[in-house]
């Protein structure tokens, strides 16, 4: 048995008979009643309480929950009433028939009116009456006898094999399957739902009471502030709307339903933290204070879960719009909780409560979204992260900004509003350079990746470049993983699964708890110049490789985007001793079908009706040049690592390897095709740092990128018939840094 293991049998010992409740409410919407100046204390009972049988609200919380209500509005007075008579059991029943039928707080939907016709997964919901569930986004089932869940369990503790995840445990406390059980029971009616539900209810009330210490949360309590967030705004409030009128649903159940309301309002109230979970933990919070206006500090909790996620707004989001971790994924959470919060108090009527202009820092966020948008609409994997499209969220902000032309031009594929003011974009704090051709979707698209870690979910991963040739994603970023201790968790966000460089072995070493260093305090020193024929862009890793300390060597990149089409990318290895090391460059593929031609040491994507990519060395002397497809020994290679679902998908990385003392370089051709064949006919490297290209077509294309790595690169074109072609001479060092050029 593990140590984790056994601590949680501990747990389960020491609370299997604990009486506490904990219960969840999600994003909801709120009544818009009036805001009471006074609250009114129930009387003291003037006869010995009489309590129900069999409870799980012990006297005392039921007498905190009674204490923690307002009843001074005349609805409630039969509770008071009875409260004053002594009459617990019927305050209980008084109470929870007052929350039946109550009209004053509207929510996304109506309890007393179910849409039948709702869609939900079937499979799912009656997977989950028997006990049947997934830990959340970690995609292995586990199956409880009886139907019984264990809140503590962890499934990936059990299977041999299978890499230990504690997102699992934690991910189960989030219910995420109450959502289709709620939906089942509202379609049909049918109480198997309800049943199950008011089980799990009460289970995870009596299994699992709220850490009492800050240190205590991340033990195996289902208590981390993320879970208690997420369930306040998201399935448990849902599930509470759908069950609410069911006869399975017994008086008690519902009334440890809103203590445990109570009790995650002052949980998150005394316990949140930083980053994107505070952006889910202030949304959980306000939902309660909106849901259940009638508690006393119910003002009191939207101010503060207002206040500060407006504070946060501020505070983690870089002045170019990127949210501080840098992840693309988690900036999309942490836009939805704070427009979800907003969302809900206009819902309640409550929109005047929030601070002055809370919405407005979030319209740079939006643009982020914008300019960063991939052809395809997708916004790029950059940290732990995943695909989501743009479009939904531009719409969404059209809701808070109806006057951005842009936001509606995207959002109706260009048949309303204008396109966006520049085709290209530096985000100079969080350091990302995005080059594109056009807004059409069949454009060719670059990233260069040259900030900051980020403050969390970090991938070492400096100067990686991603590109979408014609609209199509090809040279590719992992999302991450599942959170797990696994190789492919370790590869996918290292250094060996991007597109940069190692040298001797090892991938980059930034530490990734140093928040201060990972998070820019200004615009960062990298080299930015944008026109209508070019985009170039050149960024420095100077740090550590495989170990603080180690610093074997310094890399510069400079990628010029020679437009509509072809990419330059020079790549200088600088030593810092006179030894010998080994530099090797990688790119990964998101194919399995790739082409290599020998005589020019080419490896493309070769995808047949599908736009593809090829990787053109134009210094091939010393290089040694291979691919790998789905390698899973001795080392991983050509994987695309999801971030949920599948674990990792076959790819292909092409490796480009070089030895030698001194300064050493890469120079490589990207180029798109709309086929499957090369374009290239030749290349030959006519000096350090420079080389010729003749493509099929006749075209000649000279190259000179020399080895200083603060210099430019200069590309010039001759046409077929001899005329002359493009000529670009980019990359100005005279030109201060990080604003090169804005000269679109």
């Amino acid at each position: 048995m593990t140590l984790i293991a056994s601590k949680r049998e501990i747990l389960i010992r020491i609370r299997g008979i604990s009486l506490v409740l904990l219960v969840t409410l999600a994003p909801a919407c709120h009544r818009s009643g009036e805001i009471l100046s006074q609250s009114v204390a129930p009387p003291a009972p003037s006869t010995t309480p009489v309590y129900p049988a069999n409870t799980l609200l012990s006297p005392e919380k039921e007498r905190d929950l009674f204490d923690a209500l307002d009843f001074s509005g005349e609805e409630l007075n039969p509770v008071r009433d009875a409260l004053a008579r002594g009459d617990y059991a019927a305050a209980q029943h008084l109470l929870a028939d007052y929350f039946r039928q109550r009209t004053s707080v509207p929510w996304k939907f109506d309890p007393h009116h179910p849409d039948k016709s709702i869609p939900f997964n079937k499979q799912i919901a009656d997977d989950a009456v028997i006990g049947r569930v997934t830990g959340g986004l970690v995609p292995v089932w586990a199956a409880f006898p009886n139907g019984k869940i264990d809140w503590l369990y962890n499934e990936t503790f059990h299977r041999p094999g299978l890499p230990h995840n504690n997102e699992w445990q934690w991910q189960l406390c989030r219910m995420a399957f109450w959502d289709d059980m709620g939906k089942a029971y509202q379609a049909t009616g049918d109480e198997r739902y309800a049943r199950a539900w008011v089980g799990q209810l009460r289970s995870f009330v009596s299994q699992c009471p709220p850490p009492t210490t800050n240190e205590s949360i991340f033990d195996v309590t289902g208590w981390r502030t993320i879970e208690a967030g997420i369930r306040m705004s998201g399935a448990w409030p849902n599930a509470y709307e759908r069950f609410l009128l069911s006869p399975s649903v017994s008086d008690e159940d519902l009334l440890l339903y809103i203590y445990g309301s109570l009790q995650h309002a002052r949980f998150l109230e005394k316990f949140n933290s930083a980053g994107n979970w505070l952006t889910m933990e202030m949304c959980g919070l306000y939902m309660t204070g909106a849901v259940f206006p009638e508690f006393k500090q119910a003002a009191q909790w939207r101010d503060y879960a207002s206040g500060r996620m407006f504070a946060l707004e501020k505070d983690q989001f870089l002045p170019d719009g990127a949210h501080e971790e840098l992840s693309t994924g988690y900036h999309n959470v942490a836009i939805d909780n704070i427009t979800a919060l907003m969302d809900i108090a206009a819902l309640m009527g409550r929109a005047k409560e929030l601070p002055a202009g809370f919405i407005a820092p979030m319209e740079k966020a939006y643009d982020y979204e914008m300019y960063l948008a991939a052809p395809d609409g997708q916004i790029p994997q950059f940290n732990d992260s995943w695909h989501s499209h743009v479009k939904g969220c531009l719409m969404h902000a059209l809701q808070f900004f109806p006057g951005r032309e842009d936001y509606l031009w995207f959002t109706s594929d260009g048949k309303q509003g204008h396109s966006p003011a520049e085709t290209s974009h530096a985000f100079d704090w969080a350091g990302f350079y995005v080059m594109r051709s056009s807004w059409d979707r069949d454009a060719n698209y670059l990233v260069l990746r040259a900030g900051p870690l980020g403050a969390s979910h970090a991938h070492q991963d400096k100067l990686s470049l991603i590109m979408w040739p014609y609209g199509r994603e090809v040279l590719f970023n992992s999302g991450g993983g599942t959170y797990d201790q696994s190789k492919w968790r370790t590869y996918s966000v290292e250094t060996f699964s991007h597109n940069t460089v190692l040298v001797d072995g090892l991938g980059q070493r930034r530490d990734p708890k140093n928040r201060e260093a990972n998070i820019s305090k200004a615009p960062i020193d990298a080299r930015w110049e944008s026109t209508p024929d070019h985009d170039f862009a050149a960024g420095v890793y100077n740090e550590a490789y495989g170990y603080k300390g180690l610093l074997p060597a310094t890399h510069s990149r400079r990628v010029l985007f020679l437009k509509p089409d072809l990419a330059i990318v020079s790549d200088i290895l600088t030593p810092n001793d006179t030894a010998s090391h080994t530099y090797q460059a990688r790119w990964n593929l998101l194919t399995t079908t790739i082409r290599q031609v020998d005589s020019t040491y080419e490896v493309m994507s070769a995808d047949a009706g599908h736009p593809n990519l090829d990787i053109v060395p134009l210094n091939p002397a010393g290089l040694e040049v291979r691919a790998a497809t789905a390698q899973t020994e001795p080392e991983l290679l050509g994987w695309n690592v999801l971030h949920a679902g599948t674990q990792a998908e076959r790819a292909t990385t092409v490796l480009h390897t070089r030895k030698g003392a001194g300064v050493q370089t890469f120079l490589t051709l990207l180029v798109p095709m709309r086929g499957n064949t090369t374009l290239v006919q030749s290349v030959q490297e006519t000096s350090p740092g420079a080389a010729q290209i003749v493509f099929s077509d006749g075209r000649k294309l000279t190259i000179t990128a020399g080895v200083d790595p603060s210099g430019g690169i200069e590309a010039d074109e001759t046409l077929a018939d001899g005329s002359p072609g493009r000529h670009v001479k980019a990359g100005n060092p005279m030109l201060s840094a990080p604003h090169e050029a804005a000269l679109q």
